[in-house]
């Protein structure tokens, strides 16, 4: 039957009309008989006892209406007897009417009245006075009996209305909450799920609810597991939390953390059980996705590091971390990061990571020592990072890669290319000596033939002397590359007109190649202060590359403009194979070059060339597309005047970039 339909009405019957007790105490039966006769029409029940004794112990079990009591008794007189009765709590309100045919001193009777009575009647006494009296009491006890049924029942019903509104509440409190909830009886038998478990199960209410349903829905995986758990914690009467997959409507299943909790009443028996379920599903995945970025992170060799960028307190170690710093994951963890970063202090610090927080740097890379817990440092290139985290602070991770090996590595380099250096230098000086005088000697010879050098040993004079010309040259560019190292290129500045400077260089280049033509656009006059001697030997080397790296020929165009009082702009542009833009940077460094050996050349022009110009103060920069037959375009800025301290050769070795 549905707990909705109406009760059928049932023939009231008539309740039996309550009786009230009356207790009479003499030890004497024969006046308990005569009291019971005067009693009897009052149709109430008579209790007898016939000593004080005997009375006390009838009021331990029931209550009384009134108490008709005889004063003369053996043992416990009346009057000790109502002593005892009006020292107990719950009898000291019966009213007590002693019976005596002994004392009619007044005395006497004002001392039962002392004890607790009502009323003090002498034998012989009128039957119908006495019945009169109790009956007084009788109904008095009755209506009170009647008033505590009726107050009894409105406490119920009281009771009763409140447990409704209460279920009321709690069923729409139930059907509110954003988690799925099941309600069981003692035995387990599920009697309810909520508006939440129907949403997400897509069942209607009204669905036949039981174990075997819930199971249903519950991951084929787990269904053994939790119908087991759930026999576990009905037997043990203990509760539980277990994580299940329950299907959704959808067909998907998602996970999910059960709690089952039994429910007592007010005495502490079962009465039933209440289970809710949270979707952790979310959140267990991002806990796997960041167990398993952990177990990356600790397999790295490298430091790993996570801190917080309020109190830069270490939130996060791997196992890299704790063997570079010498120390435990757990001691490292807690630590400030300015236990580990030696060479700053907190501002500083705080400096490094502004631009990161603020957004102007992805990042921050740089090279510093990392103490260990021992106190010994570690060289580290160390990278930076912030990750922000939705509203929240967000966290700094830093990545920092012990460098030791790498710094050996880059000293013993050092070392070797500085003795590399040395070498080139002694050489070079030690070839000029013998280069001069093979071009002295050839160049008497030249003069003893008469400029004969069409045919025969002129001709042959003449190759040599071109030779030694090139051989001076390479000398001379290994020479400028070890002062550009050591920084002792100096500058012999001096007032000069550029334009001319760039129409002499033009006319003696264009005699080196046929098939090239050599376009000049400056304006008439461009004077500034430079290096005269330096400045035709850059001119000279992007002339020679602008030619060489143009072998299809074409035209080679030399544009100088000035801007305003403060610079000038020259530029070289050729028609040839162009520049890779991954060779772009090479092309200055020593020895470099972006074709190879193809084209010739030892790759120490341009790296000159950047020393002489950056010398004067300028820079030196190329533009290609890498396409051929599009070229390059070499671009030179100089200041109008180059600073005479700016000339002046230091002390401190430079490395062309």
């Amino acid at each position: 039957m549905n707990s909705s339909d109406p009760t059928p009405e049932r023939p009231q019957e008539a309740a039996p009309s309550p009786r009230a007790a009356i207790l009479m105490v003499d030890d004497h039966p024969a006046n308990l008989l005569a009291l019971e006769a005067i009693l009897e029409p009052l149709g109430q029940e008579l209790v007898k006892a016939t000593s004080g004794e005997d009375a006390l112990k009838q009021l331990l079990q029931r209550d009384f209406a009134v108490i008709l009591m005889d004063v003369q008794m053996p043992g416990l007189d009346g009057f000790q007897t109502a002593a005892l009765i009006k020292q107990r709590e719950r009898t000291r309100t019966i009213p007590i009417i002693f019976l005596t045919a002994l004392s009619r001193d007044a005395a006497h009777v004002f001392k039962g009245y002392a004890h607790g009575a009502v009323d003090y009647l002498l034998k012989p006494f009128d039957p119908e006075i006495l019945r009169s009296k109790v009956s007084v009491f009788v109904d008095l006890f009755l209506k009170e009996q009647q008033l505590q049924r009726q107050a009894t029942l409105l406490r119920q019903r009281d009771r009763e209305m409140l447990e409704r509104q209460s279920a009321l509440r709690y069923r729409r409190l139930t059907e509110s909450l954003p988690e799925i909830m099941w309600a069981a009886r003692a035995d387990g038998s599920l009697t309810y799920a909520n508006r939440a478990w129907r949403d997400y199960t897509g069942h209607q209410e009204g669905y036949e609810l039981s174990l075997a349903t819930f199971l249903q829905d519950v991951h084929p995986a787990d269904r053994e597991r939790m119908s087991g758990v759930w026999g576990d914690a009905l037997e043990r009467v203990q509760g539980s939390a277990n994580e299940f997959r329950l299907r959704r409507k959808d067909g998907v299943y998602r996970w999910h953390l059960a709690r089952a909790m039994p429910e007592h009443d007010e005495h502490g028996a079962l009465v039933g059980w209440l289970a809710i379920a949270t979707d952790i599903d979310d959140k267990r995945r991002a806990e796997e996705t960041l167990a398993r970025f952990k177990a990356t992170l600790d397999a790295t060799l490298d430091c790993v590091l996570m801190f917080s960028p309020d109190t830069l307190t270490l939130a996060y170690a791997n196992a890299g971390a704790a063997k570079q710093l010498n120390a435990s994951v757990d001691e490292l963890v807690g630590l400030s990061v300015l236990e580990v970063e030696s060479a700053f202090d907190e501002t500083g610090f705080r400096k490094l990571l502004a631009p990161l927080t603020s957004g102007t740097l992805p990042s921050q890379t740089y090279s510093t020592n990392h103490r260990r817990r021992d106190g010994s440092e570690v060289p580290v290139e160390v990278v930076l990072q912030y990750v922000a985290e939705g509203e929240g602070p967000g966290r700094f991770i830093s990545v920092a890669r012990d460098i030791t090996e790498r710094q050996r590595a880059e000293t013993a380099l050092r070392l070797a290319s500085e003795a590399k250096d040395a070498f080139l230098a002694a050489a070079s000086h030690e070839l000029r000596t013998p280069l001069a005088a093979a071009k002295g000697h050839a160049h008497l010879a030249l003069l003893k033939l008469g400029g004969q050098t069409e045919a025969g040993p002129g001709k042959s004079l003449q190759i040599i002397n071109r030779q030694i010309d090139r051989m001076a040259k390479l000398v001379e560019d290994l020479l400028d590359i070890s002062r550009l190292q050591a920084g002792r290129l100096s500058l012999e500045l001096e007032p000069f007109d550029l334009s001319q400077l760039v129409l002499e260089t033009r006319d003696r280049m264009a005699v080196l190649s046929q098939t090239h033509e050599l376009k000049v656009e400056v304006p008439e006059h461009l004077e500034g202060t430079w290096d005269r001697g330096r400045l035709d030997q850059v001119l000279t080397n992007l002339l020679s590359n602008a030619i060489r790296y143009s072998p299809e020929g074409g035209v080679v165009l030399v544009r100088l403009v000035a801007e305003g009082d403060s610079g000038v702009h020259l530029s070289v542009k050729d028609q040839g194979v162009g520049i890779p833009s991954e060779k772009q940077r090479l092309i200055f460094e020593r020895f470099g070059r972006a074709h190879g050996s193809k084209y010739g050349g030892l790759g120490l022009g341009l790296t000159i060339s950047q020393g002489i110009v950056e010398q004067h103060g300028g820079r030196i920069w190329a533009e290609s597309s890498g396409t051929a037959g599009q070229g390059s375009t070499f671009n030179v800025w100089l200041p109008r005047r180059t600073d005479a301290q700016a000339a002046t050769p230091t002390d401190v070795s430079r490395t062309p970039s």
